[in-house]
C-alpha cells in the first residue's frame, strides 16, 4: 500500500473497526473481572494492548495516505501487541469460564515460545499465527460464555463476527485487493466484524445482571396468593 492508492477518508475509517474491537475487548476484561476479581487487572491491559496495536496500524495507514510518512515500525506494531494482548486476555476468559484464575504460565510459555521462534529464525509468521489464532480464541471463550449465561443473540454474534474475519483472509488475497473498492469492501467487512463483537460483548455483560424467572413461586408468593 502507498499513500498514492489510500486515501485519507478510508485512512480514517479504518480507526471505526479499532475504536469498536478496544471497546469490545474491554467490556469482556470487565466480564472476567466481575467473575474473577483477581484477573480483571491483566485483562484490562491486554485489551489495551489488542487496541493499541490496532491504533498504531491505522495511525500509519492516516500517515502514509494524507502525509506520505511511512513508519514501518507502526505497521509492524500490530500483531506483537495483538499477540501478548489476546494471550492476557484468552487467560482471563479462561478463569472466568473456571471460575477461578487458573494456572498463567502455560499461557506465558506459548508467548515466550513463539518470540523465541520468531527471533531465532528472524520470521514474523509465529507472531502473526498466535496474534490471529489468540483473537479468534476470544471469541470462541466469550461464545462459550454467553452460552452458559443463554445470551443467545450474542452467541450468533460471535459467530458473525468471526465470519467477518475469516472472510478477510480472501479478501486480502484477492488480486484487486490494492485497488480502492476491494480496500473499501475489506474495511467495510472488518467494521462489521468487529461491530458484531462489540454488540455480543455487551449483550454478554449484560446477561449477568438479568436475573433469570424462576418457574417455582417464592414463599412469599405463595403467601400473598393464600391470603
Amino acid at each position: 500500500m502507498n499513500g498514492s492508492d489510500y486515501t485519507v477518508v478510508l485512512a480514517l475509517e479504518d480507526f471505526v473497526p479499532t475504536g469498536l474491537a478496544l471497546v469490545g475487548f474491554w467490556i469482556l476484561a470487565g466480564v472476567t473481572a466481575r467473575v474473577v476479581p483477581r484477573v480483571g487487572p491483566v485483562a484490562r491491559v491486554s485489551a489495551v494492548l489488542i487496541g493499541l496495536g490496532g491504533l498504531a496500524k491505522s495511525t500509519w495507514k492516516l500517515l502514509l495516505a494524507g502525509f506520505s510518512i511511512d513508519l514501518p515500525w507502526l505497521e509492524a506494531a500490530l500483531f506483537p501487541l495483538m499477540a501478548v494482548g489476546a494471550v492476557g486476555l484468552v487467560w482471563g476468559l479462561a478463569s472466568a469460564l473456571r471460575g477461578r484464575s487458573v494456572p498463567w504460565w502455560p499461557f506465558a510459555a506459548v508467548l515466550a515460545v513463539t518470540a523465541g521462534v520468531a527471533a531465532a529464525y528472524a520470521i514474523f509468521a509465529p507472531i502473526f499465527a498466535l496474534a490471529t489464532t489468540g483473537v479468534t480464541t476470544i471469541s470462541v471463550l466469550a461464545a462459550v460464555i454467553a452460552g452458559r449465561r443463554r445470551a443467545w443473540g450474542a452467541v450468533a454474534l460471535y459467530v458473525s463476527g468471526l465470519a467477518c474475519v475469516l472472510l478477510l483472509v480472501p479478501l486480502r488475497n484477492h488480486p484487486d485487493h490494492e485497488t480502492l473498492v476491494m480496500q473499501w469492501v475489506e474495511q467495510g467487512t472488518n467494521t462489521l466484524g468487529q461491530a458484531a463483537l462489540l454488540a455480543a460483548a455487551w449483550l454478554t455483560a449484560r446477561a449477568r445482571t438479568l436475573a433469570p424467572a424462576s418457574p417455582h413461586p417464592t414463599p412469599a408468593q405463595e403467601g400473598a396468593v393464600r391470603s
